[in-house]
């Protein structure tokens, strides 16, 4: 028994060796921020022993960024009293040891996590722990726009061309917009911040001036603007860089073919702050992404000037962490859907780690499309506030037929489960129904809840015409308890034909 115990302790003791010699020798790169930039009050990070420098964002919530290509042990210090530590995504596996005020995390692999204290979700700690950059532009290229570390920039509003590049240097701020249009062969990527504080008031003056800095805005007249803008572009690729407390919607591709979007971490507590708004867009790649919003995470839609004919096909996220705070949804297709189709959607392999007030995953069809061949695929989610799945056919505020001013809102404002519907009178609805469109073939697959509340889901069409058609709930567990028949499954059917629960 003795030489077991021995033998034990001898392997034990060669792991902790090994661990500690794989992550002295493991690169990590840690990037060098802005001087006149005070660090978080909240929290300290070091990670493999390099103090790595860490951000506030008015959610509140503090964050850091590195990069790294082998394990790595994280040491953070805080200022609050610890009693308990949560590591989300809880997929991860990732485990917490903590002490007074010390929390050590041994990461394995690039990662992003949420570290939440104590039970609570106020002040966490978002750690970003990227892989290494492959095949970083040379600032001399004439055809890059090269923003360099340890610096803030003011260039305003960024006009991109085809076969142009933005680099965001790591350590780098960058406080303005970018756009581009009838575009193609562009690309966006580094490992630093682009700032969208003061996407609402971007002028001239501001621009010449430039008198802004992270984390302080001033209210100053300006003009409307996304964080990152694509309109009538192709092979488009988003790779990277975070995005800070946008006031707007913060990347949007509209009317484009072939896009990446990989490795982005959006930050954010804003009215309309959509962390990715795919609009009338085709083939389109998410991955790897996280995105912390105030209102939806993801949302896809198919409004502004096009004909009908130009709708959403061929999108796909996957390998995701989403947190949605409290307005919109988690993954959100809807509200505005004008074309003919908005189909082959794929959210599959993500993590949703909160959605405060709303639905985990939703489609809302408040125009005319036809929306078909959705599926949710290995969707594991942690922390839900009232609905899981959310499917209904309804005319809201935003829709064609919708209504003109605010007092006629306040009037036909149906206070219920969605937010921003009408009331259809008895005697209209016919004629509204002609602005109504379908949902079809819709599949949730492997949909986990886990540790949490078990919500209700809603499936609500518009009449029996104008329904949903053919809903697959395929393997749903709740807490460990696969859910195998609608006897079991909390809902709230209406105007819905074909739902299957097994």
């Amino acid at each position: 028994m003795k030489l077991y115990f021995k033998t034990l302790k001898f392997y034990f003791s060669s792991f902790i060796f090994y661990w500690t010699l794989v992550c002295v020798h493991a690169q990590v790169q840690i990037f060098t921020p802005p001087s006149s930039l005070k660090p978080a009050s909240d929290f300290e990070v070091k990670i493999n022993g390099k103090e790595v420098f860490v951000y506030e964002s008015p959610i509140p919530a503090s964050y850091c960024s590195f990069n790294m290509d082998g394990p790595v042990e994280i040491i953070i210090k805080t200022r609050r009293d610890l009693k308990w530590v949560d590591i989300r995504p809880l997929s991860l596996g990732l485990k917490a040891t903590f002490k007074d005020s010390t929390i050590t995390i041994k990461m394995s692999k690039p990662s992003k996590i949420s570290v939440e204290l104590n039970g609570s979700i106020k002040s966490p700690l978002f750690i970003f722990a990227n892989p290494p950059e492959i095949n970083k532009p040379n600032k001399k290229d004439p055809n890059v726009i090269f923003f360099e570390a340890g610096k803030i920039h003011y260039p305003g509003i960024i006009k991109l061309i085809s076969n142009q590049s933005l680099y965001i240097e790591g350590g780098a701020i960058v406080v303005g917009v970018v756009e581009s249009e009838n575009s193609k062969h562009v690309k966006i990527s580094g490992r630093g911040i682009l700032d969208g504080s003061y996407n609402h008031n971007l002028n001239d003056s501001l621009i010449k001036t430039g008198n802004l800095s992270l984390l302080s805005v001033t209210k100053i007249p300006g003009s409307y603007h996304r964080s990152i803008e694509f309109k009538d572009c192709e092979d488009i690729s988003i790779e990277g860089i975070t995005l800070h407390n946008s006031t707007s919607w913060q990347i949007t591709p509209i009317h484009c073919n072939q896009v990446k979007i990989e490795n982005i971490k959006i930050i954010s507590d804003q009215a309309s702050d959509d962390g990715i708004d795919i609009v009338r867009s085709r083939n389109v790649l998410i991955t790897n992404s996280f995105i912390r919003t105030k209102d939806d995470c993801i949302a896809i839609k198919a409004n502004m000037e096009y004909p009908p004919s130009e709708g959403v096909d061929n999108v796909l996220v996957e390998n995701c962490v989403f947190w949605n705070a409290l307005w919109g949804n988690g993954l959100e297709i809807g509200f505005e859907l004008y074309s003919s189709e908005v189909k082959n959607i794929t959210f599959r392999n993500s993590d949703i780690i909160h959605v405060e007030s709303n639905a985990a995953l939703s489609i809302h069809n408040s125009g005319s499309a036809v929306v078909s061949n959705v599926l949710y695929d290995n969707i594991r989610i942690e922390n839900v506030g009232k609905k899981l799945f959310d499917l209904a056919i309804f005319r809201s505020r935003y829709s064609i037929d919708g209504v003109e001013t605010e007092e006629e809102m306040k009037k036909l404002y149906l206070h219920g489960a969605w937010d921003g519907v009408l009331q259809v009178p008895s005697d209209k609805k016919n004629f509204h129904a002609k602005f109504r469109g379908y949902i079809k073939n819709i599949t949730f697959r492997n949909i986990s809840l886990i540790d949490c509340n078990y919500p209700y889901s809603i499936f609500n069409g518009y009449n029996q015409d104008k329904n949903i058609n053919g809903v697959k709930i395929e393997n749903l567990v709740v807490n460990g308890k696969k859910i195998t028949d609608k006897k079991n499954f909390k809902s709230y059917i209406e105007n819905t034909e074909n739902i299957t629960v097994k």
